[in-house]
């Protein structure tokens, strides 16, 4: 397991999370929504922000590749919160599944 810090870049809170580091960094989302930072109708965007207004887009394949750019360049992950318009959430037959 990697240890990762992130900061979301409206409150400036920082969170730090345990996450495979040859997972894809997709999996940070899942594990934010996963700790509960990340409300079920919300996604974020993570990258680096010079400006810390602006995020940009760190390419990588790997959560270790990501942290190797960030260590390579001095430079923090950022995170911003975005909703998913018309989430509404698991239909009931869905629920009653999970239940099942």
């Amino acid at each position: 397991m990697t240890r990762l810090k992130l900061v979301d870049i409206d409150t400036k809170n920082a969170v730090e999370i345990d996450i495979d580091g040859q997972a894809h960094p997709t999996k940070i989302i899942d594990k934010l929504k996963e700790l509960g930072i990340l409300k079920p109708n919300e996604t974020a965007m993570f990258g680096v922000s010079p400006d810390e207004r602006h995020i940009y887009y760190v390419p990588a394949a790997t959560v270790d590749q990501l942290i190797a750019y960030l260590n390579q360049t001095k430079q923090i992950l950022y995170y911003r919160r975005y909703p998913i318009h018309g989430y509404r959430g698991p239909t009931t037959t869905q629920q009653e599944r999970q239940t099942a």
